[in-house]
């Protein structure tokens, strides 16, 4: 860097008096050229080459590794939907042998109101037969009585 004053003294005496005088200070800066070689030596391209080629191999081994624990996972995930599936049949096989017991079940139940029913039946049948073969009371015919017809019921007392 390079400063320098200017110190001109161009002017009159007569403006000195009613002026001042600037003082003026330039600066030029000058760049200093460093020569940096943009150029790599082959050493440094050795080491470079062999950072990244460690860096490629490390991240081979992590591919490889979450590959083979993709695979595992997916193996362990057809295995419970497979055990799933069964569960679910098994459930299922459950259920239909249960509504089959209950249908059984069911129908027995019907055979055995119907077999109710068809006596009850005969038995109103059988008892309206006994209501319509019904005879009166006083009629004590067959009983070792005289018939109902020869009989006085009533009789004067007087």
């Amino acid at each position: 860097m390079i400063a320098t004053w200017d110190d001109s003294d161009e002017s009159n005496s007569d403006e000195d008096s009613n002026e001042e005088v600037a003082q003026i200070a330039l600066m030029a800066l000058e760049e200093e050229e460093e020569e940096e070689s943009d150029e790599v030596t082959y050493d440094e391209l050795v080491l470079v080459v062999e950072k990244y080629s460690s860096m490629i191999a490390s991240l081979k081994k992590k591919v490889k590794t979450l590959v083979n624990e993709n695979e595992e996972l997916k193996s362990i995930n057809f295995a419970k939907e497979d055990n799933s599936n069964e569960i679910e049949v098994d459930l299922l096989e459950n259920e239909v042998a249960f509504l089959e017991e209950e249908n059984r079940n069911l129908k027995e139940e019907i055979d055995t109101l119907k077999m109710t029913f068809s006596k009850f039946s005969n038995s109103s049948e059988k008892l309206e037969n006994l209501l319509g073969m019904q005879i009166c009371v006083f009629d004590k015919g067959g009983l070792g009585y005289e018939e109902m017809n020869n009989v006085k019921l009533y009789q004067n007392f007087f």
